[in-house]
């Protein structure tokens, strides 16, 4: 029974999550001008909530693009699913790989990665996919866009 309604709170909070998403996009929708752009965040989980994270990022962007397209879409992840991007794991993950690999050179949407969290991990930030931007610190390179007027959405990755 505990892990019954353990499961059921789990279903709650993601689709609480998810909602947040939902409403970020939409406030940004309800927008009268166009946003310099907007970054995409993304920390925790695996390769496969990753993947899942990107169908649902390029969804929203594509939403977006229809009524702001001048305005600039990017992805930073800074976590653990970070690391399915390595090359090292492009066999395990060829979706995945194939989907940034697409986001990056057709839909023109940079993916940075983590250089600090990976040097943390004892993972050598020089082992990612070329498709992808290493930076410093992702946290940082999130702050860099924020600054630059770009609207933050947090992505449910779990």
């Amino acid at each position: 029974m505990v892990r019954l309604f353990s499961f059921f709170g789990l279903l709650v909070l993601s689709s609480c999550l998810l909602a947040a998403e939902l409403d970020d996009v939409a406030k940004i929708l309800e927008r009268q001008t166009a946003p310099t752009g907007v970054v995409f965040e993304m920390v925790g989980g695996d390769a496969k909530s990753l993947n899942l994270a990107l169908r649902r990022t390029e969804a929203y962007v594509n939403n977006l693009r229809k009524k702001f397209p001048k305005a600039k879409y990017v992805i930073v992840s800074h976590g653990i699913e970070q690391f399915s991007l390595l090359q090292q794991n492009e066999s395990d993950n060829p979706e995945l790989h194939k989907r940034v690999e697409r986001l990056v050179k057709d839909e023109s949407i940079p993916i940075h990665v983590c250089a600090t969290f990976a040097e943390m991990s004892d993972v050598d930030p020089n082992g990612f996919i070329k498709s992808v931007q290493v930076a410093n610190s992702g946290p940082a390179q999130i702050q860099e866009y924020t600054e630059q007027g770009y609207i933050l959405i947090e992505m449910e990755i779990h």
